[in-house]
């Protein structure tokens, strides 16, 4: 199956364009305009943020899932499917194997909303998460729909190990990871969750990034390592491919959607932002460098989603040196292999 396949399943978008223009806000978004995908009702009153606590270790691991695509092809009703419990299964060996300090889901955690029953999908893939008894944060995807967008952020913020904090800020948040030493405890790295929705990185999301960081300015933080989430790829991830050069897996179209190349010059202003991960192309596994900064595909989790036959699902194993601000990147699979391309 490729993307136009997959998306021929989606039962939101045929309603989408067989529906009157009223309906088609979605299609009329202007970058400057919060994302409807994940889009709050309620405003942040504070920077939203949460904090990771390692103790007194110098080293972080993550394990990113992505495109997991619950419920996808179900036409009615919340039928668990054979492809979603080798995903659940999947995420168990995972954390089993490779002990992580934070799982990240990185969008479409579930397909779409048929018949209005998003919120439902949302809660069945939290009791799932939940389950791995780890912390976990949580990005928008383009097919994480609903009709009611805060009871999700809520949903999400309430569950159980949760650091999601993007209920009163369109989805966009920052992790802050904390070690102890002699001295105390202090900050050693930024994890920023950036909502991508439809379209890509806008300029909405940019502003919010620019005065988060600003603020930190403001009161004193030093530049510490930091490393960004997000779903939809960014256009460098297709111009500065190099067949033959780049190693990796690039076997379908990067779709960056209507992300035009604004967002990397951002991003690299933080110059200790040392790294950004994608989902989105299911069948894409790669990194290219841009200026001083890594931009990476994760590998595609979701048995439901398409690419499968193509590229085996796995996740993206990431490895983060507080103090020298390095940090390693592997494909993993369930059964505790790693894939590096040569």
């Amino acid at each position: 199956m490729n993307r136009r396949q997959f998306l021929e399943l989606s039962p939101a978008l045929l309603a989408a364009l067989t529906a009157p223009v009223s309906a088609l806000r979605l299609t009329a978004q202007t970058p400057t305009e919060p994302p409807e995908i994940g889009r709050s009702t309620r405003r942040a009153t504070d920077e939203p943020v949460a904090r990771l606590d390692l103790g007194a270790r110098q080293s972080l691991r993550l394990l990113q899932f992505t495109d997991n695509h619950f419920f996808c092809g179900v036409k009615q009703g919340l039928t668990i499917t054979g492809a979603d419990r080798r995903t659940e299964r999947d995420w168990q060996e995972f954390v089993r194997l490779f002990k992580p300090d934070l799982v990240l889901l990185t969008g479409d955690s579930w397909h779409d909303n048929p018949g209005g029953r998003g919120l439902e999908s949302l809660l069945v893939m939290l009791r799932r998460v939940e389950a791995l008894e780890v912390p976990w944060a949580f990005g928008w995807g383009n097919h994480d729909l609903l009709d009611d967008y805060q009871a999700g952020h809520d949903a999400l913020a309430a569950a159980r190990n949760s650091l999601y904090r993007g209920a009163a800020n369109h989805g966009d948040y920052r992790i802050e990871v904390r070690t102890r030493s002699a001295s105390g405890s202090a900050t050693a790295a930024h994890l920023w969750l950036l909502n991508s929705n439809r379209y890509g990185l806008t300029t909405w999301q940019l502003d919010w990034l620019r005065r988060a960081r600003a603020s930190l300015a403001d009161v004193g933080t030093p530049g510490l390592p930091s490393l960004a989430f997000y779903h939809i790829p960014l256009l460098e991830q297709k111009t500065l491919y190099e067949a033959g050069r780049t190693p990796g897996v690039l076997q379908e179209e990067v779709c960056h959607e209507k992300e035009s190349g604004a967002a990397a010059p951002v991003l690299t202003e933080d110059t200790r932002l040392v790294a950004t991960f994608c989902g989105h192309d299911h069948v894409n596994d790669y990194a290219v460098r841009t200026r001083a900064l890594d931009l990476v595909y994760g590998r595609a989790t979701g048995h439901a989603g398409y690419g499968g036959e193509k590229l085996r699902k796995g996740a993206k194993l990431i490895e983060l040196d507080l103090r020298a601000g390095t940090y390693e990147q592997v494909t993993v699979f369930a059964d505790g292999s790693r894939w590096r391309p040569s």
